[in-house]
């Protein structure tokens, strides 16, 4: 019996995706670090940028959840119907070892934790965090060595030997990124905004941002709204309302809503914490001409991302 269209692989490129912005901004704990947050005065921000030095250190913690109700269709006759939970966590640590013309060319990121949650049942209300099964993924508790070798992203362990495919795979993911520039930098450098200003980024701005590109299809819109500017930990910071669409329409059709917070530095344009959430669907026909199956499920995704940085004194 055919199950539901490549679930993990969907889940996979959407975590890679929020790893994507981080790594390319020179990347918290989400177990609720102690940050202080203090009101600014200022009712408009300018935003600056900062480059990357070797020893610049960010740790991060991001949690991607996919929630969706499935249906297995052949024709008119409902085949299977039921119900797939999978969240995906890690906590990492990157750490900037090599800067060329104002590039990180090179970094090491080790994996404090990493762990997939999966279930599947009947329906999505039997499927919480008491029942579902939790692995460590290949890469928890070990560094790895990413650099450019003519643009291209090679990886190794500590020891300089290649990884196992499975851990590679996730690595490189994480790190796609790295010598690129901060799209977000590249958009908001240089622009005063005021409070209840909106912005609607260019649609290349946004996938490069996202990270999806063809993996996940297009992104249709992405706002931000300014709703606050606050020191947080000392730093001030614009906080965003966030507002993403994205759709796919080639062999399995998929649309995505995000929205939620979205809080950046000011003077450096890093993400320090974002909170999306938002309905997802997403459909695909499979099989022979003679035995055409349509696969479709609905449900919610959340996307969770902290980030504190470290950074050798300037």
């Amino acid at each position: 019996m055919p199950r539901l269209m490549s679930l993990p692989a969907i889940v996979a490129i959407i975590l890679a995706s929020a790893a994507t912005a981080a790594v390319a901004q020179q990347p918290g704990n989400f177990a609720e670090r102690p940050a202080s947050f203090e009101r600014s005065e200022f009712r408009t921000v300018s935003f600056g940028r900062q480059l990357p030095q070797v020893g610049d250190q960010t740790e991060q913690t991001l949690s991607m959840e996919l929630r969706l109700d499935t249906t297995i269709r052949q024709g008119n006759q409902l085949v299977e119907r039921g119900a797939t939970a999978m969240c995906r966590e890690q906590h990492r640590v990157i750490t900037t070892s090599e800067v060329a013309d104002d590039r990180t060319t090179a970094a090491r990121v080790r994996y404090v934790a990493a762990t997939t949650k999966t279930g599947r049942g009947e329906r999505l209300r039997d499927l919480d965090g008491q029942n579902l099964g939790t692995a460590a993924q290949p890469v928890e508790g070990k560094a790895y060595d990413c650099r450019l070798d003519d643009d291209k992203l090679v990886v190794t362990d500590p020891q300089g030997d290649i990884p196992p495919i499975e851990e590679y795979q996730i690595v490189a993911e994480n790190m796609q990124s790295l010598g690129q520039s901060n799209p977000l930098a590249e958009f908001l450098v240089g622009r005063t905004i005021g409070v209840g200003q909106q912005l609607t980024l260019p649609r290349e701005v946004a996938e490069r941002l996202l990270g999806i590109g063809d993996s996940l299809g297009r992104v249709n819109q992405f706002v931000l709204t300014l709703e606050d500017v606050r020191h947080i930990d000392g730093v001030q910071c614009a906080v965003f309302k966030a507002g993403v669409d994205a759709a796919s329409n080639d062999s399995s059709q998929m649309r995505l809503e995000l929205a939620g917070p979205l809080v950046i530095q000011v003077d450096t344009c890093r993400a320090v914490q974002a909170d999306l959430v938002g309905p997802i669907g997403m459909t695909e026909t499979r099989g022979s001409l003679d035995h055409t199956y349509q696969m479709a499920g609905t449900g919610r995704m959340t996307v969770r991302i902290a980030s504190t940085y470290h950074d050798v004194a300037r």
